[in-house]
């Protein structure tokens, strides 16, 4: 006997997958969107080498406030020069 298949819970599936996917898409656009901009001063003015961010954010030089992840070869590749 062949099983009949039910046309409603494929499509049930296929809109479950959709959602999922798109909540996939928009949890990684946030993630990679969470890192503020870098303020305007002297220092942040075009792509600091990461050994200049390292110098004050690790070291807590000047109040900087600390750098909460390892280090990265710079900082522009997450956060975006500030437009002010």
């Amino acid at each position: 006997m062949a099983k009949k298949i039910n046309r409603g819970q494929i499509n049930f599936f296929r809109v479950m997958a959709l959602i999922g996917v798109v909540v996939i898409i928009l949890v990684v656009k946030e993630f990679l969107n969470a890192a503020p901009a870098l303020p305007k001063s002297g220092v942040h003015k075009g792509p600091p080498p990461a050994k200049a961010c390292l110098e004050c954010h690790v070291k807590e030089i000047e109040n900087t406030p600390i750098m909460p992840h390892r280090p990265m070869s710079n900082c522009v590749i997450c956060h975006e020069e500030s437009k002010d």
